[in-house]
């Protein structure tokens, strides 16, 4: 088991080894202090690879743990501080007086001096602890390397089935979901409760009962609200609001957003899930009262507690109890082998782990996560053998909690811990965490990956284990969450050198080295005194309103600083003095300017001013900042972005860029080669040039366009001819790369979709896998997107004028030596707000002469039609794509019939004012129909077994055909010799 200052150590070694080697040793005694430090530094090698559970066992033990860890980040801060001045001094003079390389040479003198005494009295302290090493007696260890298992993401089941085990969450899920739907038409708010211990699967029920169709069918408001220890209500009711439809971004109060709540659910039906509620004030105090001008409230609790669901006044609650070991079994193989490995050789092994977790799901999958890498029935008996329970840790983080931790690899344990610092129910967004990773140096480059996919990789991995939770409603598991159990662990393991702060727990020790401030704190500490932080992360903190304006001349040694949705609106000059900050996030701040000083920061390497509104300019010391790879502008108030980013050759993310007169020009983006995501915005500002700027980008992997198109569609922005021809040139110059696998186009005026796209596009663009066509407004044919090879999603929105789609969006297809296939890799198609759309057809005519075999989109499984209420019909085609599972049509008003579906077996019609008839659809088992107020025919639905209908005044005639049709198949499946009883069973579901 790998300790973290296992992989703090050889990062260190990595970096001395190569400032000995570096021409910046300036003088004799600073090469030998630092070759002394390395020699130091590697005794660590010796060190016990448990020593980390053994430090919470034997307190001589953890209080050298404790000195060896100050140490390591000493070590740390001396390496990185020493390389950032001396490149400094590695800089030409600038010529500004005869004296200046005097003065050069004695700064040079008095710097190598400091460095020198300090890395003395770090050599001291190693020798004290080395002393200590013998005490203890600690053995030689190898490093164990960690393993990076790369998926096919696209391939993998969602995360919220693989947890659904067992016949027990089924029927609880079948019997909530009957209460909460029946007497649906009482006029009040009921409150439902599920109670049980942590890490038992209360939010797994909540999750399958919020998504159950009967549910999303009865009720017009779905809320979702997480409900941690230190929630405040201000965001709590902003998101209530969200999820309910509103807009609330521009207010702060709970006196302005109560109203704009009631106003936003007011005569609807709301379902409402509080997840993880401490206390009962959350409802009493602040939600019911807004909730009971809804119609038809439904409110489902859940809570540890079964005292807070009392005073809650539950009607019911369902207490959910320890998992038996027979469904764990299942889990456990579920989440730890793959669907065709075999499962047998590891079932008994496997049934003794799960008694050893005791019931409680997250325990099993925790450990699941462990044995997901262990291939050998051997391997499986090592950790059933482990040491499953350790002293010094509280009894709810024991066991297969810890367990699951120390068997990460160094490298991920260190990823874990930074997690887990973070906020509860805190979104931990992929690319954002990612570089936090890398501006703490915990990442190392894999080989064909640069720094940043691998830690990318990394989080991905940490999923995989089960220490992260995706939210389901992200497809590439961009967003995950992690279970407060895992989070106390985590923050149980590094309280010595990092702290959550918040009102219970508001006291920092001056050794800090990690702090996050939760938004509850009221009074923000004394930063300035925390003088070995490293990193300060506040998020959405309104109390954070001023800096000091001398803070940032103590926190000589931060790296990362988040400062996101506090109410500060000035950086202190003073922030030029953080050599070593690497991640600066000022996203959703009130700041007007940034500090000229800002040019200081040459260890900078992300810059994120999101949603910065009342920011219009930045300082041009700016461009100064040469280690820059993430620079975000979106959503501000600039107005002109200056000269220089081509300078800016380590560039990777760049979001929120445009063109102005005398600043940044679009041909600047030809000069940086590892570009792989761009954002650019505001083309019609754009001038066309003659260069391909993009061609040359080899790395690029994501791509948007935006132009500024008002709101929403109602409230377009109109150009002239003169200016449409104009903005299509600057898009026929920005064809990009063939390594494109992600196209946004958001706002698109002109007439005609650019050449590299409509020409060939499967030469141009063979690993395009995500497109997406959103308010391209003015384009009456679509590209031909059918020959594109990779491509896996496909969205068309609000391109008003297409009224016909045709053979144009299928092109020529993909030929191979047997066949053409029209669309081969095309999983999911989304067409909505199509409001001219009249006619789709998926006639291949035109190919059909050729003697080659012709396949129409082969791995199509899903079909989202929404907003397209002219469209008459749907393709006569469509019942010759093989796998098509799942279509949702919904705004359809002109569309009478759904005829000849061989593949469908889920369907969704919602508010199809015409519809009348569905038929033909003989392997259909799910149906939902909401406010179809025509439908009344159905024929050849044989194998239905589900059926839900909503505000539909002519369900009883369609059942009528329904049971029509189910006694023309109990007919025939007795001459089968069927059971009757089989049929009748499925006849009284209505």
């Amino acid at each position: 088991m790998g300790t973290v200052l296992d992989a703090l150590a050889w990062k260190f070694l990595e970096k001395l080894g190569q400032l000995i080697e570096d021409e910046v040793i300036m003088t004799l005694s600073v090469k030998r202090g630092i070759e002394s430090l390395k020699k130091n530094l590697e005794f660590f090698n010796a060190v016990r690879e448990d020593a980390e559970a053994l430090a919470m066992e034997d307190p001589g033990i953890d209080s050298w743990w404790k000195n060896m860890r100050n140490v390591m980040f000493d070590v740390d801060d001396i390496v990185d501080l020493f390389m950032v001045h001396s490149q400094k001094f590695l800089l030409p003079p600038r010529p500004v007086c005869c004296n200046q390389p005097l003065f050069s040479s004695f700064a040079k003198f008095s710097f190598d001096h400091r460095i020198a005494k300090r890395i003395d009295n770090i050599n001291e302290k190693f020798e004290e602890i080395k002393m200590n090493k013998e005490m203890f007696g600690f053995e030689r260890t190898n490093r164990q390397q960690v393993q990076i298992t790369i998926v096919d993401r696209s391939q993998t089941s969602p995360v919220d089935e693989l947890e659904v085990v067992g016949e027990d969450i089924r029927r609880a899920v079948d019997d909530m979901v009957k209460m909460i739907v029946s007497n649906y038409n009482d006029n009040r708010s009921t409150v439902f409760g599920i109670q049980g211990m942590g890490g038992i699967g209360k939010t797994t029920l909540a999750q399958k009962i919020y998504n159950e169709q009967r549910i999303r069918e009865k009720f017009q408001v779905h809320i979702w609200l997480c409900i941690s220890q230190n929630y405040t209500e201000t965001s709590l009711l902003k998101q209530a609001i969200r999820m309910a439809g509103g807009i609330c971004d521009q207010l702060e109060t709970k006196t302005e957003l109560l109203p704009l709540l009631v106003d936003t659910i007011r005569g609807k039906s709301v379902f409402l899930v509080l997840d993880d509620v401490w206390k009962s004030d959350v409802w009493i105090d602040l939600l019911r009262s807004p909730s009971e001008r809804g119609l038809n409230s439904r409110i489902l609790v859940t809570s540890r507690n079964l005292d807070v669901l009392v005073e809650m006044h539950a009607t019911y609650t369902h207490r959910v109890n320890k998992m038996n070991d027979y469904d764990g079994l299942e889990l456990l193989m579920k989440m730890s082998l793959g669907p065709y490995e075999q499962r047998r050789e590891f079932s008994g092994v496997g049934y003794q782990i799960v008694k050893k977790c005791d019931g409680l799901p997250l325990a099993i999958k925790v450990v699941a996560g462990v044995l997901s890498s262990k291939k050998t029935k051997a391997e499986w008996e090592s950790i059933r053998d482990s040491k499953w329970s350790i002293h010094g840790l509280p009894k709810e983080l024991g066991g297969p909690l810890y367990l699951s931790y120390s068997n990460l690899p160094p490298e991920l344990k260190q990823f874990f811990l930074w997690c887990a610092l973070l906020p509860s129910n805190f979104g931990i967004h992929r690319d954002a965490v990612a570089y936090w990773w890398v501006a703490e140096g915990f990442v190392t480059k894999m080989h064909g990956y640069s720094i940043h996919e691998a830690a990318e990789e990394y989080y991905h991995e940490l999923i995989r284990m089960n220490l992260l939770q995706p939210k389901p409603e992200f497809v590439d598991k961009w967003m995950s969450t992690m279970h407060d159990l895992l989070r106390s662990l985590g923050q149980f393991l590094t309280k010595d050198h990092s702290l959550f702060m918040n009102m219970e727990n508001s006291k920092a020790l001056l050794n800090l080295r990690h702090l996050v401030i939760s938004n509850d704190v009221k009074e923000i500490p004394a930063i300035e005194e925390l003088k070995c932080l490293r990193s300060l992360l506040i998020f959405n903190n309104k109390n954070f309103k001023t800096i000091n304006k001398d803070i940032f001349r103590e926190l000589k040694h931060i790296r990362v600083l988040v400062l996101s949705g506090t109410s500060i609106q000035v950086i202190p000059e003073s922030v030029g003095n953080l050599l070593l900050l690497r991640l600066l996030d000022l996203s959703y701040t009130k700041i007007k300017k940034l500090p000229e000083s800002i040019g200081n920061l040459t260890s900078l390497e992300y810059l994120s001013l999101h949603c910065c509104r009342h920011l219009d300019s930045l300082p041009a010391s700016l461009m100064r900042l040469s280690n820059i790879s993430f620079l975000e502008l979106e959503q501000t108030g600039i107005d002109h972005v200056p000269k220089g980013i081509a300078k800016f050759q380590k560039l990777y993310n760049l979001k929120g860029v445009f063109e102005s007169a005398s600043g940044f020009r679009l041909d600047e983006l030809q000069c940086l080669p590892n570009i792989q995501r761009l954002r650019i915005v505001k083309l019609e500002k754009a001038t066309p040039g003659g260069a391909f700027v993009l061609r040359n980008s080899l790395r690029l992997r994501e791509l948007w366009f935006r132009c500024t198109m008002g709101a929403n569609t109602h409230d377009i922005t109109h150009y002239q001819m003169n200016e449409i021809e104009r903005i299509q040139q600057v898009y026929e110059m920005l064809s990009p790369s063939s390594s494109l696998i992600y196209l946004f186009f958001e706002g698109f005026p002109g007439v005609r979709f650019p050449d590299w796209l409509c020409s060939e596009p499967e030469y141009k663009m063979p690993n395009l896998g995500h497109m997406y066509l959103n308010e391209c407004i003015s384009c009456s044919e679509l590209p031909p997107a059918g020959q594109m090879p990779e491509l896996l999603i496909l969205q068309i929105r609000c391109a008003d004028a297409v009224v016909n789609i045709g053979s144009e969006l299928l092109g020529k297809g993909v030929s191979s030596a047997t066949h053409i296939t029209i669309f081969p890799k095309l999983k999911l198609l989304h067409i909505i707000d199509m409001s001219n759309l009249e006619s789709w057809s998926l006639n291949t005519g035109n190919l059909r002469g050729r003697s080659e075999q012709l396949v129409l989109m082969p791995c199509l499984k899903r079909l989202f039609l929404n907003g397209c209420p002219k469209l008459r019909a749907l393709p006569e085609d469509l019942h010759r794509i093989a796998n098509l599972r799942r279509i949702h049509i919904e705004g359809a008003h002109t569309l009478h019939e759904i005829d000849n579906l061989p593949s469908v077996l889920w369907l969704k019609v919602k508010n199809n004012r015409c519809l009348r008839r569905i038929s033909n659809l003989c392997i259909l088992q799910d149906l939902f129909a909401q406010d179809c107020p025509a439908l009344d025919q159905a024929e050849n639905l044989i194998s239905l077994k589900r059926l839900h209908m909503v505000d539909c005044q002519n369900a009883k005639q369609f059942r009528m055909c329904l049971l029509e049709d189910q006694q023309l198949a109990v007919d025939l499946v007795q001459m089968a010799g069927i059971s009757f009883q089989m049929k009748l069973s499925i006849i009284r579901q209505w």
